[in-house]
């Protein structure tokens, strides 16, 4: 498989095959895929020749271009190829013109989506990103092994920020999320980060950023929701002088600042209408002016957002852009609140413990009572909480070991037996809501078919979802087949 070099490390390459005799498309879409790092690009005449390039070798995307003289018998039997092969190449149909009829019937066939000219070079752009996610992270994890170690290695406890201490768990949930931030960090895919306040959103972003090849490039964050409307959009864009009253000076924004680095935009829920509209600009066509400025930038650098509210519920109540969010949410990552992962209590406590411990207090450690009293506590304010309680406690230790009466008041031993039944009672109640909100969501996604005859389109318009998400919801419940 073929690689290119970005930056120092070599990421091999994931195939998109066009379809088409047309020049003009084949210079469009070439141009839309030049921002899609590890993706190259194929070209072949007709159905026929890309019959044979599937079979014989691996293809992450194919898109098929539909004029007044195609032949679309050379189409279905390409589809039918795929779908006898052991590979899952998703299929994109452009048209010269929209047909419903001809939309419905390549949809049953299996393709992933129809689109017709005029082109949305922003939905294109979406759906070839999002289509080839899967051929790409396959293309990353088969690069050979750099020669120097990697800046950042991921034991339990390690270090994403100076000597700031940040949980993972090499099983479970977290285990999950680890393993899944390891293969998209290297490609420069959009990532939007859920949770609670507290849970390590920016130090996930900070992981992320080190594991990429841009790591090497600067890591800037803006905090939406701690500026006022007026000041965030020239800490975002910059602005020119005399924009407004007080600009004295050319402001540099962070969008230029950052260069090709990571820009990390911390409670995008907070951002106001005006400057949603804005960033979608910037995240579609990626380029912006700054604030009194006619003069067009570019935006180079790889973008991480995280939300402490759930987007879904914003978009849903007219608070947030709903085309926005779909540019936002290619990949997610939710990090759960302390409160459901307390076999991670006891092995973040002690990181928070040798960041603290003074040099007078070698071996400082955890009364059995106290490692109860923390995993038992609810945490409202999760990892944040957590460190100023470890902080505290080493402040207050006057001996080799941290006391009950070191933690603040609120604390208390529940005893091994009580621990273990909280333990056991959080764990099981889990279990059963996600149980029950899955096994709801199944069935009303199934109605939502039985109602339209299994038209994914309609059924997607009726629940409110986009398409897309609603094929990742059908793969995630199991429900493919149906």
């Amino acid at each position: 498989m073929k690689a290119f070099d970005l930056g120092r490390i070599i990421v091999p390459s994931a195939t998109m095959l066009l379809i088409t005799e047309d020049s003009s498309l084949r210079s469009v879409v070439q141009e839309v895929i030049s921002g899609i790092h590890g993706l190259k690009f194929d070209v072949v005449e007709d159905h026929e020749k890309a019959t044979e390039r599937v079979t014989g070798r691996s293809v992450g995307l194919v898109m098929s271009h539909l004029n007044a003289t195609c032949n679309v018998a050379g189409l279905t039997r390409l589809l039918g190829t795929i779908t006898a092969s052991s590979q899952k190449v998703p299929v994109l149909v452009l048209s010269d013109e929209y047909h419903a009829q001809q939309a419905l019937t390549l949809l049953r066939l299996g393709i992933a989506e129809y689109l017709s000219r005029p082109l949305d070079m922003g939905r294109l752009g979406y759906l070839l990103d999002v289509l080839t996610l899967s051929s790409r992270h396959r293309a990353a994890r088969s690069a050979p092994a750099p020669a120097a170690p990697r800046p950042v290695a991921l034991p339990q406890v390690p270090a994403t920020d100076g000597d700031e201490p940040f949980l993972f768990m090499s099983t479970g949930r977290m285990g999950q999320l680890v393993e899944q931030v390891r293969r998209i960090a290297p490609l420069d895919t959009t990532i939007l980060l859920g949770g609670e306040t507290g849970t390590g959103k920016t130090r996930l972003a900070g992981v992320i950023h080190r594991l990429s090849p841009r790591r090497d490039r600067p890591f800037l964050t803006i905090n939406c929701g701690a500026l006022s409307a007026n000041l965030i959009e020239s800490e975002m864009f910059g602005h020119a002088k005399g924009a407004f009253t007080g600009a004295d000076t050319n402001r540099v924004g962070k969008f230029s600042e950052v260069g090709q680095g990571t820009l990390f935009l911390d409670e995008i829920d907070s951002l106001p209408p005006a400057l949603q509209a804005k960033l979608l600009r910037a995240v579609e066509e990626k380029v912006f002016e700054p604030v009194g400025s006619n003069k067009t930038q570019n935006l180079q650098a790889r973008l991480i957002v995280a939300s402490n509210k759930p987007l879904e519920q914003e978009v849903a109540s007219g608070r947030f852009r709903a085309d926005l969010y779909y540019r936002l949410n290619v990949v997610a990552f939710h990090l759960p609140p302390l409160r459901d992962r307390a076999d991670g209590i006891s092995l973040l406590a002690h990181g928070f413990l040798t960041k603290y411990a003074r040099p007078d207090q070698p071996g400082l450690s955890f009364a059995p009572e106290v490692l109860r009293a923390l995993k038992a506590h609810s945490w409202p304010g999760n990892i944040r909480e957590l460190r100023n309680v470890i902080e505290r406690a080493v402040a207050l230790s006057s001996g080799p070991t941290i006391q009950l009466e070191d933690l603040p008041a609120s604390f208390s031993d529940p005893g091994p037996s009580a621990s273990l039944k909280i333990a056991e009672s959080t764990s099981s109640s889990a279990s059963t809501l996600a149980e029950s909100t899955q096994s709801a969501e199944r069935e009303r996604i199934e109605k939502a078919l039985k109602r339209n005859d299994n038209n994914r389109l309609r059924a997607a318009a009726e629940l409110g979802i986009s398409r897309m998400t609603l094929y990742n919801k059908l793969r995630k419940l199991g429900v493919m087949a149906s």
